[in-house]
């Protein structure tokens, strides 16, 4: 059996190309092959991005939009109803997001009702494989680049977790860009505060963005006085 793929170098078409056609050396069973199943790619290799790095991790355009206001992926009423330069956020329990790398079609019509979304933020445990790290990366700069392809504006958030996940954490994002952290769960545990801090820092000399957007409290120590931040509250501050 071969599989005929579309043009690589032509990366915007594949979002919204067909799948795969299978042809040649066909098998008693072929004809139930007419379409392609729902699971056929989870991989999400039909839509391969360009990239700038070495692990292939796709990569963003600067990001200049600032949201006036968070809404939580989840919340579908805040998503119908938000106003004007609202973007949905993913700083929630990854098993609420998964859909939108899952099944990307199905998780792309609620950013699309608001317009704009930070990226999702799949985590980035420290006793997790590095190889599992990097995966992560991935997903998540896939999917800006999915939610951009189909007409939703896109700032990419940053997520790290030992120095050893430095090199591959800040790729794909352009220098001088908006970008967005999360800073919820992080000062109740002092590993955490130092691992959030030691990352932040190295976010801001790697990257040097233009604009930090912050959900939840500010960082303290972490904020350099020539880096602009912009806090979100959660809804563990009472913002739902």
């Amino acid at each position: 059996m071969t599989i005929t793929t579309h043009d690589l170098d032509r990366p915007d078409d594949l979002a919204d190309a067909p799948p795969p056609e299978l042809g040649g050396g066909g098998t008693r069973t072929s004809h139930r092959w007419a379409t392609m199943p729902g699971n056929w790619d989870k991989l999400n290799c039909r839509a391969l991005w360009p990239t700038d790095n070495l692990w292939g991790i796709p990569a963003l355009p600067r990001a200049t939009f600032e949201p006036a206001r968070l809404v939580a992926y989840t919340d579908r009423h805040a998503a119908a109803t938000a106003g004007p330069g609202s973007a949905v956020h993913f700083f929630l329990d990854d098993y609420r997001f998964e859909v939108v790398w899952s099944k990307p079609e199905r998780g792309l019509s609620r950013c699309r009702t608001v317009g704009a979304a930070l990226t999702p933020d799949f985590s980035l445990y420290r006793d997790m494989p590095l190889a599992m790290q990097l995966w992560q990366v991935y997903r998540s700069r896939w999917c800006g680049a999915w939610l951009l392809h189909h007409g939703v504006a896109v700032v990419p958030t940053v997520s790290w977790s030992t120095a050893d996940s430095f090199d591959f954490a800040f790729a794909g994002i352009p220098p001088r860009s908006v970008v967005a952290v999360s800073t919820v769960g992080v000062w109740r545990d002092p590993v955490a505060r130092n691992l959030f801090a030691a990352g932040y820092a190295e976010m801001l000399l790697r990257l040097e963005p233009s604009l930090v957007l912050v959900h939840g409290k500010p960082p303290t120590e972490q904020v350099r006085g020539c880096t602009p931040i912009r806090c979100y509250p959660s809804r563990w501050d009472g913002d739902r």
